[in-house]
């Protein structure tokens, strides 16, 4: 039979994420050969990325993939077009053997909510403790904006904390999925919007959020100019990215340099630095008073 892994730097990435896609001929007597190797298409789409990735899989007659991950519109689509998706995370050669022993049981359902081109939310960091690297950022009190909230992953602790809490997403099935787990609390305001253009109240947040998010927002700028309009002078924003020397995540990483830069032109200065996981970093920025 033959399978197809989405492949960055040897390792096995998300169907968006992916430089090429790798064609295996996997043989009964367990031996295996890469018969074709593509770059992956999903690198020049604007939106829906995985999905692009999947249909280049199915023109070639193979429907059964292997990725690091999936979001809820690649997932569903692969769903409705009979794809079978399986979740492996680490080097190539591990998941075609894992694949050919049996180890590896097909995906019930998505990873995260999948970002869509310019409007984004984020995908919660892999590993970590719980949520202990955001505790010394929060207050009681606090109104806090999770903007690209994904399912609500990091909502879930910042409610314990903020007065009020937006999590926005123009992901409609995330959205669905904050609404269900956290519709009752009336602490909470669920906004189905994109991050660069929302309706919350200019200078009423005091914390901003963003897990990798911001550097698959088109027009960074607009984005900017809205987390510092929606921030009280002196708020913060933490905002989590893929460190540029790993192999996992985006193609498209950014510096933290890149990040402070972007965001420095509307008067935010760098307050802190920290590594939240040993693929990603977080910047903390203050708006100017």
């Amino acid at each position: 039979m033959r399978i197809a892994i989405s492949v960055s730097n040897g390792f096995v990435s998300g169907p968006g994420e992916g430089d090429e896609v790798w064609i295996i001929e996997v043989r009964d007597d367990g031996t295996y050969e890469v018969i074709e190797r593509y770059e992956n298409p999903a690198k020049y789409a604007q939106q829906v990325r995985g999905i692009f990735m999947l249909r280049s899989v199915l023109e070639r007659g193979v429907n059964t993939v292997i990725l690091s991950e999936i979001g809820s519109p690649a997932y569903k689509w692969a769903v409705e077009k009979g794809v079978r998706i399986y979740i492996f995370k680490g080097r190539i050669e591990d998941a075609i053997r894992a694949f050919i022993d049996g180890k590896l049981t097909e995906a019930q359902g998505p990873t995260h909510g999948e970002h869509h081109g310019h409007h984004g939310h984020h995908r919660h960091i892999e590993g970590l403790g719980e949520y202990d690297f955001l505790k010394p950022y929060v207050s009681n009190g606090m109104v806090i904006a999770d903007l690209g909230c994904g399912d609500g992953y990091y909502c879930n602790f910042f409610k314990d904390y903020a007065s009020r809490l937006y999590c926005v997403d123009i992901d409609e099935t995330a959205i669905e999925e904050v609404r269900r787990r956290f519709g009752n609390y009336r602490n909470i305001v669920v906004l189905n919007e994109d991050v660069s253009h929302t309706s919350i109240p200019s200078s009423s947040v005091d914390l901003a959020f963003m897990s990798n998010v911001f550097h698959d927002i088109e027009d960074k700028e607009t984005a900017v100019r809205e987390v510092s309009r929606i921030l009280k002078p002196g708020g913060r924003l933490l905002i989590i990215e893929f460190k540029e020397d790993v192999a996992f995540g985006p193609p498209f990483k950014l510096s933290p340099e890149k990040v402070e830069q972007y965001f420095s032109k509307e008067g935010f200065i760098r307050e802190g630095y920290a590594e939240v996981s040993p693929y990603h970093y977080m910047l903390i920025l203050k708006k100017a008073s």
